[in-house]
């Protein structure tokens, strides 16, 4: 499976806060951060597609007691929680706390989403959605 990073503007300025810098565009540079910040900082990010493994003691990454599905607008599903996502041969792809999911089905990274849906013009609630799942 290919990268699943989406980036949010609410993920952005939590790395603006926790004083992370962005090198180029691949890269977040988090030497003079601290842990907590970076911790706090990566947990925003909606796709699951940046994580951390804690060196210095502090609690790792949880999963919600809940898992939700949040639609949003005009966009992919946020799941949130314990998410275990098979192929239809019930092999394992991913299994994360943070996932985005296409709904527009124009992705390349099905089933991720990969920003696909602004680039066809998707909108929530469409007939194609509301075709696709009734179907």
């Amino acid at each position: 499976m290919g990268a699943a990073a989406l980036h949010s503007r609410p993920q952005l300025r939590a790395e603006a806060a926790a004083g992370l810098r962005s090198r180029g565009t691949a890269w977040v540079v988090v030497d003079a951060a601290d842990a907590d910040a970076v911790a706090a900082a990566i947990e925003s990010c909606p796709t699951g597609a940046l994580h951390y493994r804690r060196l210095d003691g502090g609690l790792q990454e949880q999963p919600p007691a809940e898992t939700t599905v949040e639609p949003r607008p005009n966009g992919p599903l946020f799941v949130r929680g314990t998410v275990r996502i098979v192929d239809p041969d019930g092999r394992l792809i991913r299994e994360d706390t943070r996932v985005a999911l296409c709904r527009c089905g124009a992705s390349e990274n099905k089933p991720f989403c990969d920003g696909s849906h602004r680039r066809v013009g998707f909108t929530a609630g469409s007939s194609e959605e509301s075709r696709r799942s009734s179907g």
